[in-house]
């Protein structure tokens, strides 16, 4: 590690939300490059940077810090150079010499300790050297507070956010229960408040450290596994072997504790005792409110439209099964209703059909789809505009075509979760239509939740199965396959849009892939390879994403000039990325027009790399532009390869499929279902027959430990009571 102390004489860059700067200091010795994460600091400031030197290719050698504080300067023209710098309020150039000529090597005592005699200079009154005093306490606490907490173990960038939320407290708070940070500070884990915690010497069985072990584990079932509830059992279980201790009594007082101050929620779970945090209580909770409400508050009097379905089919000459014919009678009569079914069972074409037989009788209509790719889809399959279900609650509470609408039609909805859900619930009028629409065989949503299942479930939701596949569809393969595998028999069905290829090791499994992207489907397909997606059942092995990913990207990225190195990923202009967190606050340009939010699964191309700022530029698909800084970076992952779990709603034209290993867990059938239900036009698997076999066979489907549907069943039994007073009331 080296170490440099000196004057900031110039701030090349700075992005005052994150702290990322790039400054000249200079020391006693020559001016030197810093880059990293500071303080507060502007040109003047004195600091003490610690790091290590590298050698940049365009800009040469410079510090790249790994901790920088601020410090009182030693010597009379760093003491001018750091109070005229402008961090201090009431303070220009000649006011700082007059004051340093004045009190020399006290300058700093007298600011802070007898701030009065600041009076003793011509031109600063008693009211002026209040305010210059309590300036220097402000920069002062946050030098302190950033030594504090990097002295630590908190990075730098950890360290700013956690100033900025605590200002002149935050020693105190961090002090006295560092687990508080999690609650207050995204990004915080309990791994990183332990490690503070052990270093203040915090008991093992402090209070604080159990309740914030408890709160940490619900929140990594939900994260981890998807679960909105844990056994209460199982959850002291998880928080005794995180916290290391022997203490099943403490950790049970403690968790009662929680629940009477309902920052979590004990709930019936089929008549065991189960524990949701109070986010989640609410968000399954208000959810089901919502849904019986708009179940109950419909508008009944629309007729059956048999006529004029009849008049679609005769205009887009298609003809309905009755499973078909009843799935768009119950979505129009229905305050909520689900339309479920695997590929080929026309959803697309009844979602059309609904959509005409609303607009005609006046009803205002919005098309929502959990990914960008699947309301692309959407938009393009009904002729009509469709937008993400995130983009529509950033929406004006008055848009007329937005929320306010009279019917909501989401399709892709297995991978809606319980936050999701709940708040696009909230938004809906309680007079609207929700007709919901998806694959109820798809895996469920990443984030926590199984809100699909769980409405389907509950029985108090009118839900159309499809199962008849069109005539047109019963020509592909991929949909023939897609459905037997989902009734558990072998894909024998080979050529056209659906081919299997051998491969015995995880080695040959990836090079044969990168030849399938990169040469042979491209030809087929007659597209660029960008448009063919490597669908991995996991993310380590030869034939994981990791791995393929970096394989595909030695093909297909021309150059590597100016790449920048976030984490454990390189990027470069050219690249294939994922956007894979929602980010409500990142700003987008499109067209001219400016707007935020860009979510999880959201697809792009890089198409600038800046080094001297550490930017990254983004195109989606959909034509956005986003430039990406600080931590925001570290929210893209490549993507010419990805998870069949990040794929969810998405439709690519041809994905390719490498199968190795035996993972009961993960490699399941509704994981190969789904992985084969994105291809557009052609899927490819490549694998050992019996892996593909086991993963047929293997009708394993990890449960899911969510409230919802026994909300849904509460909430319909209540309304169902209320409604039955009112009428003996009326009678």
């Amino acid at each position: 590690m080296a170490v440099i102390t000196g004057t900031v004489v110039e701030i090349r860059f700075r992005n005052e939300e994150n702290g990322y700067t790039i400054a000249t200091v200079e020391t006693d010795l020559q001016p030197f490059t810093v880059v990293g994460i500071f303080p507060l600091v502007s040109e003047g400031s004195f600091v003490r940077c610690e790091g290590q030197f590298v050698n940049h290719s365009r800009f040469g050698r410079q510090l790249k810090a790994e901790s920088v504080c601020l410090e009182q300067p030693n010597t009379v023209y760093g003491m001018v150079r750091f109070l005229g710098s402008g961090m201090i309020k009431g303070i220009g150039e000649k006011r700082a010499a007059a004051i340093v000529e004045k009190f020399g090597k006290d300058t700093f005592a007298v600011i802070e300790s007898a701030p009065e005699r600041l009076t003793e200079i011509r031109g600063i009154s008693r009211s002026m050297a209040k305010d210059i005093a309590d300036a220097y306490g402000e920069v002062k606490a946050a030098s302190e507070a950033m030594t504090f907490l990097m002295g630590h173990g908190i990075t730098s960038g950890l360290a700013l956010k956690i100033f900025n939320e605590y200002g002149k407290a935050t020693i105190a708070t961090v002090s006295f229960n560092p687990y508080q940070i999690i609650e207050d500070i995204s990004g915080v884990g309990f791994l990183t408040a332990d490690r503070v915690a052990k270093n203040l010497g915090i008991s093992p069985t402090s209070n604080f450290r159990i309740r914030a072990a408890l709160i940490y584990a619900l929140g990594e079932a939900a994260e981890r596994t998807g679960n909105t509830l844990l056994l209460r059992p199982e959850l002291e279980e998880e928080t005794a072997r995180l916290l290391k201790i022997d203490g099943a009594e403490l950790i049970s007082d403690n968790l009662d504790e929680l629940i009477l101050q309902r920052k979590l929620r004990e709930v019936d779970y089929d008549g065991e005792r189960g524990v949701m945090t109070a986010s989640l209580y609410r968000c399954e909770n208000r959810a089901a409110v919502k849904i019986c409400r708009m179940i109950e508050s419909t508008d009944r009097s629309l007729p059956d439209c048999a006529d004029e379905i009849a008049e679609f089919e005769r205009i887009e000459n298609v003809t309905f099964h009755s499973e078909q014919r009843n799935a768009i009678t119950s979505a129009i009569q229905s305050g909520v209703s689900v339309i479920t079914g695997g590929p080929g069972t026309g959803k697309t074409t009844i979602v059309r059909c609904i959509l005409r037989l609303l607009t005609n009788h006046g009803l205002t209509v919005k098309l929502m789809a959990p990914t960008g790719r699947a309301a692309k889809r959407l938009s393009e399959s009904t002729g009509q505009d469709a937008s993400t279900v995130h983009r529509a609650l950033l929406a004006d509470d008055d848009d007329a075509v937005g929320l306010n609408a009279d019917a909501v039609i989401v399709d892709e909805f297995s991978m809606v979760d319980a936050v999701l859900f709940s708040a696009l619930s909230e938004r809906l009028r309680d007079e609207a239509k929700l007709i919901i629409v998806g694959d109820s065989d798809q895996l469920p949503s990443v984030g926590a939740g199984n809100v699909l299942a769980d409405i389907i479930n509950s029985g108090v939701v009118p839900v159309s199965r499809l199962t008849h596949i069109y005539r047109q569809d019963e020509r592909s393969n991929i949909v023939v396959n897609a459905h037997k595998i989902n009734n558990g028999e072998y894909p024998d069905r080979h050529g056209g849009d659906f081919f299997f290829i051998r491969s015995d090791n995880a080695a040959d499994m990836a090079r044969t892939t990168v030849d399938l992207v990169t040469k042979r489907l491209p030809k087929y397909l007659d597209c660029k390879p960008q448009k063919i997606q490597v669908l991995c059942p996991m993310k380590g092995g030869d034939a994981g994403c990791v791995n393929i990913n970096k394989l595909l990207r030695a093909e297909l990225l021309s150059s590597t000039e100016n790449e920048i190195t976030v984490g454990d990923y390189a990027f470069a202009a050219g690249d294939k990325v994922m956007h894979v967190v929602n980010n409500y606050n990142l700003v987008w340009t499109k067209d001219f027009r400016e707007g935020r939010g860009v979510f999880n699964g959201d697809m792009g191309t890089v198409t600038e790399v800046r080094r001297s700022s550490g930017e990254i530029l983004v195109e989606f698909e959909d034509g956005r532009n986003a430039t990406y800084s600080g931590e925001d970076k570290a929210q893209l992952m490549p993507a010419y390869a990805i998870t069949v779990h990040k794929s969810q709603g998405s439709e690519y034209e041809g994905v390719v499929i490498p199968i190795s290993g035996n993972m009961p867990l993960i490699m399941t059938r509704n994981l190969l279902y789904t992985a084969i239900t994105r291809a557009k036009n052609l899927a490819v698997i490549v694998g050992t027959e019996e892996s593909v076999r086991r993963m047929v066979r293997n009708n394993f489907v990890q449960k899911r430990f969510s409230k919802l549907k026994d909300f849904l069943i509460e909430n319909e039994r209540k309304m169902s009571v209320l409604y039955a007073q009112n009428d003996e009331n009326d009678d």
